[in-house]
């Protein structure tokens, strides 16, 4: 396997893309501000690593796994996933798919060129980030989410700088403020329901039950999951299912009996699931396995 790289970002801009670096965004300290809105799955981020930067991911939409060194992090909506300066992270050869996210790079390598603070506010901010023990930080998206659109949405129109800071700092502070605090990432209701999900996986998995098991209507069912694992419970159940079909794949189960036994409706309805969040069919993820593993 390659040795991790100190990556950098280039000038990126589409609809559901856009990668702004120091160049267009003329924040001082700010490397990279970002947007990504993703509809179906692509490839993975391989290990890299940001030299005396740290990066900030906010989930504002769905859920995406991030690996260190030490161990795998989900990260759902309302969330922030922190990777420390030079620290290398990665997807782990996992295809990302299905959330929007936003992502900040801050080089604090010169406490004198950061957001226009003076030497002494700035270094106090870089000490506090520094003090941050946690890779998930878990924010209310509803304090969260409104300042880092907002700020994206002036840094994309080249808006007013210090006001794009002000934003930013804010935000910085309000996480700063959570990693202080134990949040409950699930409620008891809901945990119980990812509970029966992940205990019925290969049944038919009905929004009604789930429903049930937390006593709401479907209606508020599908409202209260998505606002607390940060995607729908069908997305959640899907996502389930296709790491479990992975498994039955690599053992020689043919994929239309992978396809009944996680009761999905038809063989090629299965394999669309699949390609939506691997890039790939159930046929070309087999031979990609065997692949790699050939060549290890």
């Amino acid at each position: 396997m390659d040795s991790p790289i100190n990556w950098c970002d280039k000038y990126f801009h589409s609809k559901d893309h856009v990668v702004l670096t120091q160049q267009e965004l003329n924040l001082p300290g700010i490397r990279l501000f970002a947007m990504h809105n993703i509809h179906n799955a692509i490839i993975p981020r391989l290990p890299h690593y940001h030299e005396n930067t740290f990066e900030f991911t906010f989930i504002s939409r769905g859920s995406i796994s991030y690996y260190t060194k030490e161990s795998e992090y989900e990260v759902s909506s309302g969330n922030i996933f922190i990777s420390f300066p030079d620290e290398v992270h990665s997807t782990n050869e996992v295809p990302i798919s299905l959330n929007e996210q936003y992502w900040l790079q801050v080089d604090i390598s010169d406490p004198k060129n950061l957001l226009f603070l003076n030497e002494e506010t700035a270094e106090q901010l870089i000490q506090d980030l520094k003090s941050i023990k946690r890779h998930i930080i878990s924010t209310d998206i509803k304090e969260t989410r409104p300042l880092i659109e907002k700020a994206f949405e002036l840094a994309l129109s080249s808006g007013n700088h210090l006001l794009i800071a002000g934003y930013l700092l804010i935000f910085f502070q309000l996480m700063i403020a959570a990693s202080k605090e134990d949040r409950c990432y699930l409620t008891h209701d809901i945990e119980a329901a990812v509970q029966y999900v992940d205990e019925h996986v290969t049944e038919e998995l009905s929004l009604h039950t789930l429903a049930g098991i937390c006593n709401l209507s479907v209606s508020q069912f599908k409202q209260k999951f998505r606002r607390i694992v940060g995607i729908s419970p069908r997305n959640y159940i899907n996502k389930k299912k296709i790491n479990v079909s992975k498994m039955l794949l690599l053992k020689d189960i043919p994929v239309t009996e992978v396809a009944m036994q996680l009761n999905f409706n038809t063989s090629s309805y299965f394999s669309t699931v699949f390609k939506k969040y691997t890039t790939l069919t159930p046929s070309e993820y087999i031979q990609s396995e065997l692949f790699n593993k050939e060549t290890k």
